[in-house]
C-alpha cells in the first residue's frame, strides 16, 4: 500500500491524470467552474485515502470512481420512478451483445465533430460511451465507476452510440446545407425518458 503521508508518491501517480479527470468532470457537470471544483475535491479526497490505492491497478479508474461518487453526492435527489423499464433494457442488451463494434461514422466527419455530437447525447448514455470509446475502459471498470452492472454498461453504450450516430448525421446534414431551414431535431422521446429515469437512479446510488 502507498504511504498516504508521502505527497510525492501521490503527485507522481495522480497529477499526470489531471487533464483526464477535468475532461470527465466537465462531461458530468457541463460547467467549467463546477468541473474545476469537482476535480479539486476529488484530488483532496484521493490524497486523504491514497493508502487505500493498490499500486499497479488502474489509477485513472480509481480517480474517476471518486469523482463520480462526489458528483452524485452533490446532486442527490428524491427517488423518481424510472421510465426506463428493465424489460426494455434487456431487449437492448440482447442487441448490444451482438453488435459490440461501434457503428460506422457518417461520411464527412471532421476532428471535433464526435466530441461536439457526444455532448448532445443524453445522460447516462453519454458517460458510458465516453468511458468506453474515449477513455478506453473495459466494461467492468466502467461499471465500477458508474456504479452499475456490466450488462447495464453494455446497454447504455449501445444506446449512446446510436444517439451519437444520429447527432453526427444531423451535424453533417446541417453542414451540407440540407437542413438549414429546419429546427434541430430532438432525440426520440424514448431516449429522453430513459436518460431521465437512469439519471434519477444514478443520483440515488449509495456509496459503496
Amino acid at each position: 500500500m502507498p504511504d498516504a503521508a508521502d505527497p510525492t508518491e501521490f503527485e507522481r501517480t495522480a497529477l499526470p491524470l489531471l487533464p483526464d479527470c477535468y475532461a470527465f468532470a466537465l462531461s458530468l457537470t457541463r460547467d467549467a467552474t463546477d468541473a474545476e471544483d469537482l476535480v479539486q475535491e476529488t484530488f483532496l479526497r484521493a490524497q486523504r485515502s491514497f493508502d487505500q490505492f493498490e499500486p499497479g491497478t488502474h489509477a485513472k479508474a480509481w480517480l474517476f470512481t471518486i469523482l463520480r461518487r462526489l458528483h452524485i453526492d452533490r446532486h442527490r435527489r428524491a427517488k423518481v420512478r424510472p421510465s426506463y423499464q428493465p424489460e426494455e433494457e434487456m431487449e437492448v442488451l440482447a442487441v448490444a451483445r451482438t453488435e459490440e463494434p461501434a457503428a460506422d461514422l457518417p461520411p464527412g466527419v471532421e476532428p471535433g465533430d464526435v466530441l461536439a455530437a457526444l455532448d448532445e447525447v443524453p445522460d447516462p448514455f453519454r458517460l458510458a460511451v465516453r468511458l468506453r470509446d474515449i477513455d478506453g475502459f473495459p466494461y467492468q471498470e466502467i461499471g465500477r465507476i458508474l456504479g452499475v452492472p456490466p450488462g447495464t454498461v453494455m446497454s447504455r453504450i449501445h444506446r449512446g452510440r446510436e444517439s451519437l450516430k444520429q447527432a453526427l448525421v444531423l451535424r453533417m446534414e446541417r453542414r451540407a446545407g440540407g437542413r438549414t431551414g429546419d429546427k434541430p431535431r430532438r432525440l426520440p422521446a424514448s431516449e429522453g425518458r430513459a436518460a431521465r429515469g437512469e439519471s434519477a437512479q444514478a443520483s440515488n446510488c449509495r456509496r459503496t
